[in-house]
């Protein structure tokens, strides 16, 4: 299977688990490395439904919100996962490493 095929593969569960549930939605991470650096993009709910939703991007240089959604469902899953593979077509070597839940 190749990679982008299980990143969607990925999302598509995500997607589908948080939408089945009726509990706080889970924060996704996924961390990039490549050499001594590191590099994470992740998934923040703000509330129990799938949106609000943002996209942030933490690097050395701080963390910045990329992508956020007020309405749109999947919106910011796919934003994220698109940005994971744009990562590591740069040679960054990304996983999903943690389901944290929302603060």
């Amino acid at each position: 299977m190749t990679t982008m095929k299980k990143t969607l593969l990925v999302t598509a569960c995500f997607i589908a688990g948080i939408s089945s549930s009726a509990m706080a939605i889970d924060n996704q991470k996924t961390m990039c490395t490549n050499g001594d650096s590191t590099r994470v993009v992740e998934v923040v709910y703000t509330t129990d439904q799938n949106t609000p939703c943002e996209v942030q991007y933490t690097k050395a240089e701080g963390t910045k919100t990329l992508w956020s959604a007020t309405n749109k469902e999947g919106f910011c899953e796919n934003k994220a996962a698109a940005f994971v593979e744009k990562q590591k077509g740069w040679g960054w070597n990304c996983e999903l490493v943690a389901v944290k839940p929302a603060e």
